[in-house]
């Protein structure tokens, strides 16, 4: 019996690049796009009439940007999982939306392999940031995230902490940091015991959390 497709539906405003997911995505045998929007007034009129597991959506749309049809999505198809596909890595962009309970987030410098995967992942019910959306958050609080990790983890801890949240599996982290999968496996499960998590989507939650705490006490 062959696997049911994933069906996608794509939002953006720009009818060349959403030509161009069409076709890219039409090549892969385990994803249908089952129909497109120019934005989030046309996504809301079309969701009751396919079964859409996952909705790629740009943020910056017209009549309805990303950020409210995101809002009314989970309320209105909790079951659909949501994708941001965006130009913005901008922490604040990345939040606001992460507050409405997306379940990714993407750069549209992402390449067709990435994105497919991405879509794969969602659709599982996991979460999936960009390695370049989680490096922009870290790197710009690098330091805030440090005093609030300092006194749980070691250094060593928070570049992996860093790694993880950046979409890296255990063998890729190894090989970066010249350590063996074995030795990031036991540090993986040290940085979950003391932070309290128990998935890698938890530990992009826990990041972008304490940022936010972070920000709010530094206003």
């Amino acid at each position: 019996m062959s696997q049911r497709k994933i069906k996608v539906l794509i939002a953006d405003d720009h009818r060349i690049l959403l030509d161009g997911l069409v076709t890219m995505l039409q090549d892969s045998p385990n994803i249908e796009v089952v129909s497109t929007a120019a934005n989030g007034e046309e996504v809301l009129l079309k969701l009751p009439s396919y079964y859409v597991d996952v909705l790629l959506m740009d943020i910056q749309m017209p009549v309805l940007d990303g950020y409210e049809t995101a809002k009314i999505v989970k309320e209105k198809f909790p079951d659909t999982r949501i994708l941001i596909l965006s130009m913005h890595s901008e922490r604040v962009f990345i939040e606001k939306l992460y507050s409405t309970g997306i379940s990714g987030y993407l750069l549209k410098s992402a390449g067709k392999d990435e994105i497919i995967s991405a879509i794969e992942k969602v659709a599982n019910g996991e979460k999936y940031y960009s390695a370049e959306v989680t490096t922009a958050i870290l790197n710009r609080e690098s330091n805030k995230l440090a005093t609030i990790t300092s006194s749980e983890l070691t250094r060593r801890e928070r570049e992996i902490l860093q790694l993880i949240s950046s979409g890296l599996s255990n063998p890729a982290i190894a090989e970066k940091l010249f350590l063996s999968t074995d030795t990031i496996k036991t540090h993986r499960k040290n940085i979950m015991r003391k932070l309290d998590v128990n998935n890698t989507a938890q530990l992009v939650k826990y990041a972008l959390d304490h940022l936010d705490k972070t920000g709010k006490k530094s206003d």
